[in-house]
């Protein structure tokens, strides 16, 4: 029996009965979708209403494991798998080998240029016999060695003619061996690299291989005591010499004397590169290029021969030997103009070698030189272009140092008698202002708030030099 309350019924389900909806229409129930109906009364209301709950049926979950293993062997599904497997295989090693492509193919930076050691420091030449006081200890030692380099900012030292003529493997008879030797200890253990003069071209006959019979003809040109350095016997004999005896003692560097004759000039260059490939694996340099600057800077000092001087050098890296004491005292040429030719010698390619320091012009002139050894470390003054300005008198030399990327640097030295302007912007990448870093005045350096240039009108002033930086344009 059924009761009936408000015309719902409460029998068992009938699967042909209607259910009412909110609004008003009906819908059958089945066996397969009834929904679960709950009965519940609330806190007992008087009146016997009754609240019905009906549940929503579960949503379709996608097909089952068994459905799926159905399709598992179908032969268009297994197409389709190896279609997909293979397509993406076939897409990465693509991108592998793309990826490979662009990298290989693509422009590649230009290696950065470096100098060798023995071109990046100016050089002190270090007279042993008649060493400098530069510490002020009251006696003369090694520490001075170091300290006068420190005090210039170069790391290597020139020692003169220590391999002696009669015996290439013998200090020089006339230095003190013991004081040499303490000297080379010194210098190694600062990390200063010494340099001294490469083994004489012409031999006394006194020599030991010229006496004898054997290693004359070999070693000798013949009927001369001239080394023949086209020998390979030679080469291979000097090079014994100083991987041995000279890198023993803490010699890394060797200078080769500029010569005039076109042929010997070869068979020097020839020994040069021979010997830097048997001492490279020690970082040992025998370097061609020697120049005495001596006769230059001579009572005729004439500044356009100077200005041809460099022009004609810059191509190949020279070995400046300069004694800017000896020229000013032994020359008409003024301290002003002395200190101008130091300036651009620092700044040009090519190594200056300084000599002739005593204990006054040390301490007069160790400022100055600092400060041109610290523009000599800037990367466009080591490796960058090199160009004169061409518009300027002949007394007046103006270059710039270029390279992109890195602050250039225009130089000019002024030794005409009349204030002059420089006109720096026909030369590739100068910019139209630049930053006064350094002046030299009348003897007087000169570096903080110096202002700005405009490159196109660099002013200067009689016997004055001046160094202006700028952002290189391209």
């Amino acid at each position: 029996m059924t009761e009936e309350k408000r015309g719902v019924s409460n029998g068992p389900a009938n699967t042909s009965e209607m259910a009412p909806q909110e609004d008003g229409t009906k819908v059958p129930l089945t066996n397969d979708e009834c929904a679960e109906v709950k009965f519940t009364s609330p806190n007992n209301p008087p009146n016997g209403d009754a609240k019905v709950d009906l549940g929503t049926a579960s949503d379709f979950s996608g097909l089952t494991k068994e459905d799926l293993m159905k399709y598992a062997d179908d032969p268009f599904w297994v197409r389709m798998r190896w279609f997909l497997f293979i397509l993406f295989w076939a897409g990465w090693v693509a991108m592998l080998v793309l990826a490979i492509v662009i990298i290989v193919q693509a422009p590649r930076c230009a290696p950065k240029e470096t100098l060798e050691w023995v071109q990046e420091s100016a050089m002190i030449q270090y007279d042993l016999k008649h060493p400098v006081d530069t510490d002020n200890s009251g006696d003369e030692s090694p520490e001075d060695l170091i300290k006068m380099a420190k005090d210039l900012g170069v790391t290597t030292v020139y020692l003169e003619d220590l391999i002696s003529p009669e015996d290439f493997s013998e200090i020089n008879a006339m230095y003190q061996k013991g004081r040499v030797t303490k000297v080379l200890e010194a210098a190694r253990e600062a990390g200063l690299h010494v340099v001294t003069d490469f083994v004489p071209t012409t031999v006394p006959a006194t020599n030991n291989w010229y006496m004898n019979d054997t290693l004359k003809t070999t070693f000798f040109k013949p009927g001369l005591p001239e080394l023949d350095f086209a020998s390979q016997d030679l080469l291979n004999a000097l090079a014994e010499i100083l991987r041995g005896t000279w890198h023993g003692i803490g010699v890394q560097g060797y200078l080769m004397a500029s010569v005039a004759d076109p042929m010997k000039e070869k068979e020097m260059r020839n020994a040069s590169s021979f010997l830097n490939k048997t001492l490279e694996d020690i970082d040992g340099l025998v370097v061609y290029g020697e120049e005495d600057t001596k006769e230059l800077l001579s009572t005729t000092f004439d500044a356009t021969e100077y200005k041809n001087f460099l022009q004609n050098q810059v191509d190949e890296w020279a070995y400046y030997k300069y004694n800017p004491k000896e020229a000013e005292s032994t020359s008409k040429i003024s301290r002003d103009t002395v200190q101008l030719v130091t300036l651009s010698l620092f700044l040009v390619p090519g190594t200056p070698i300084l000599d002739g320091f005593d204990k006054t012009y040390f301490d007069e002139n160790a400022a100055f030189i600092k400060s041109l050894s610290e523009f000599r470390g800037k990367e466009s003054v080591q490796v960058g272009n090199m160009t004169f300005a061409n518009n300027t008198d002949d007394d007046v030399i103006a270059f710039a140092r270029v390279m992109k990327g890195t602050p250039g640097y225009a130089v000019a030295v002024n030794m005409n008698p009349s204030a002059v302007l420089v006109n720096f912007t026909d030369i590739s990448g100068v910019p139209k202002d630049g930053d006064n870093q350094l002046k030299i005045t009348n003897a007087t350096l000169l570096q903080n708030d110096l202002g700005a240039s405009q490159m196109d009108s660099v002013s200067l002033e009689p016997n004055e030099g001046i160094v202006v930086q700028f952002v290189p344009s391209f």
